[in-house]
């Protein structure tokens, strides 16, 4: 979406944590996609990330190619932010729903994430 018309302010992401997920598709796309989002800055001001578990990726974990780890970490750079994957998030799994514009708690080496409030009223 950042690479479109539709693009959401980077602001909107000043001390969120990013969720995503990808299924059916190709490591190099994976890697583009987060490239946007570094471009468009968003990196930048973000405290977090949490990555569903991969499925279906054509070039990814097979002889010579990238593991998605590789992908993340090439990407974040030298950024300093906990990332926490292999969730059950989006498609694959138990397909655990995410709230979006909650506060939550992040502890990448604990492997926790938890809603710091409701997620509805």
């Amino acid at each position: 979406m950042q690479a479109t018309r539709f693009a959401v302010p980077p602001e909107w992401f000043d001390g969120a944590v990013l969720f995503w997920e990808e299924i059916g598709g190709i490591a190099a796309h994976v890697w583009s996609y987060l490239q946007v989002m570094r471009h468009a800055g968003i990196l930048d001001r973000i405290s977090g990330m949490v990555v569903g578990v991969p499925r279906d990726i054509a070039g990814l974990d097979g002889p010579g190619e990238p593991s998605l780890r590789e992908i993340v970490d090439d990407v974040l750079g030298d950024r300093d932010i906990p990332v926490l994957a292999g969730v059950d998030v989006g498609h694959a799994g138990a397909n655990l729903p995410m709230p979006v514009g909650i506060r939550v708690g992040l502890d990448a080496g604990e492997r926790t994430l938890a809603l710091l409030e409701p997620a509805v009223r």
